[in-house]
Formats: structure tokens, C-alpha cells, sequence
């Protein structure tokens, strides 16, 4: 082979190791982007007019089909870089260009295929799934066929094993994940107690008991506004509840509420200064 040939030959295959480690880190970026990306703020941003958050929306409703196209257009990437990089090392330095290559494209792939692109993808994952969505929507259709087939041949091992998959279970419930982030934002000091135990009430309201919520009439301490002055003030003085509900004749007629500051207030305007 000529020397003009062996150069355009080797900067042909330094081109399309370049470009490869390029793919290789807009698939790992997308995997962390699409992954991490919240589904809620997606929504808000597509219902916004936002056009890249609902294709993000549509691509995500299948996970594990967008999983298996992801990691089998990585591996064909990366395998395929490794493969071309070890030719050409092997080419210039012999059989020390295959130690060569191992160590220039882990390092190559770690550093720019996977950590920078998982870096940046996690910052602001929900901008850039919107960005990735299209590329990845072309993606995840045209690996499909041998992704289902892939899927389906896991699935046959487990199966095999003992083990049961559920295609349509999630990982996190929503409640669990709404749980977890007020939880581990309380943890932080970036949410306050009593609001974490707001929303977790909220959230338990469904499975509670009415009972457990809400004190039955008879239960509740009450007044007759008949009573004379000093009657209710003493009444007022021993329950230990500062609003009471006034009745008049029947407990059925509420005509007020009477709050024992609102009482103390007037009281001590009243009192006789010495």
C-alpha cells in the first residue's frame, strides 16, 4: 500500500472513530437526559407549546424499548470505534497497538462518551430530552424490531429461572416518588417539617378514615348562649379549647363561635385598673 493511501486510509478511519465517539456520547447524554428528566415538568412544558417536551413524553411512555435502543446503539458505537481504533493502531505500532487502542478508547469513551455527556444531560435533563427526543423517537423506531426480539429473548431466560417481568409496572409508584423527594427535601433543610407532613396527609387522605380526620358532634365541647355571663366565662376558663361553638336551645343551632382570647381581650379592658 502506497503512503498516500495509507494516510488518507488512516485519517478516514480517525474521521469516523471521531464521529462515532460522537454518537456514542449523544446516546449516553439521552439516556441520562430522557431517565432523569421529570415527567411532570415535561407535561408543563408541553402543554406550554413546547413540541420537543411532548415528543420527550411519547418516547418515555415506553421505557424499556427506549432502555434497549439506547444501550444497543451505544454498544454498536462504542464496539465499533474500539474495533476501528485497534485496526489502525495495530496497523502503525504491530501487536502493541491492540494494548495502545484499550487505553485510548477507554479513556476516550470515559471521559467524552460518558461522563461529560452524563454531566451535562443531568443539569438540565428535562431541556435537553426536549432537544434529544427527535433524534431518539427515529431511533427507537428503527431498532425496534430487534429490540422487541432482544426483549423477548431476556424475558424467555427469566422466565426460565423463575423470574416474572411486568412490561406495564413502574419501577416508583407516583405517591412513593413524591414521597421520596419530600423526604429526602426534608433531610436537606429544603423542606419543612410541617409541610412534608401536609402533603403526606394529603396524599394518605384517600385510605383514612373519616373518623380519624373529623370529631362527631357529640364529641365536640359547646356552650349555650342562654347561660348567664358568668357562667359561660367559667366554662370557657376550663375547657382546654380556645374556640367554642355558641348554641342556642338546640346544639343544632350554631349561632356563633366564641374564641377565648377574643373573651380575654375584653375581660381585661373591663377589669378595674388599680
Amino acid at each position: 500500500m502506497s503512503a498516500p493511501a495509507l494516510d488518507a486510509a488512516f485519517w478516514i478511519t480517525a474521521a469516523a472513530i471521531f464521529v462515532l465517539l460522537i454518537l456514542s456520547a449523544f446516546f449516553s447524554g439521552s439516556e441520562t437526559a430522557l431517565t432523569a428528566s421529570s415527567r411532570g415538568k415535561l407535561r408543563t412544558a408541553a402543554d406550554r407549546g413546547s413540541r420537543g417536551a411532548a415528543k420527550a413524553l411519547k418516547v418515555t411512555d415506553d421505557s424499556e424499548r427506549l432502555i434497549g435502543s439506547i444501550l444497543l446503539g451505544n454498544n454498536v458505537v462504542n464496539i465499533l470505534a474500539t474495533s476501528l481504533a485497534t485496526a489502525l493502531l495495530t496497523k502503525l505500532f504491530g501487536q502493541n497497538g491492540v494494548a495502545y487502542a484499550t487505553l485510548a478508547m477507554t479513556a476516550l469513551v470515559l471521559i467524552f462518551s460518558e461522563v461529560l455527556p452524563k454531566t451535562y444531560a443531568i443539569t438540565n435533563p428535562e431541556t435537553v430530552a426536549a432537544r434529544v427526543s427527535g433524534p431518539i423517537y427515529w431511533v427507537t423506531l428503527i431498532l425496534s424490531p430487534v429490540v422487541s426480539a432482544v426483549r423477548a429473548f431476556v424475558r424467555l431466560i427469566l422466565w426460565l429461572v423463575g423470574v416474572k417481568t411486568d412490561p406495564d409496572s413502574h419501577i416508583l409508584a407516583v405517591r412513593e416518588e413524591i414521597a421520596g423527594a419530600l423526604q429526602l427535601g426534608h433531610s436537606e433543610g429544603i423542606v419543612e417539617k410541617e409541610d412534608r407532613d401536609r402533603i403526606l396527609g394529603a396524599l394518605d387522605l384517600g385510605e383514612r378514615m373519616i373518623e380519624e380526620v373529623m370529631t362527631h358532634r357529640s364529641s365536640i365541647e359547646m356552650i349555650d348562649a342562654n347561660l348567664p355571663a358568668e357562667e359561660i366565662m367559667a366554662r370557657c376558663l376550663e375547657s382546654a379549647y380556645t374556640r367554642l361553638p355558641l348554641y342556642k336551645g338546640d346544639q343544632d343551632n350554631i349561632v356563633g363561635v366564641i374564641h377565648a382570647k377574643d373573651l380575654l381581650r375584653e375581660c381585661t379592658s373591663c377589669w378595674p385598673m388599680g
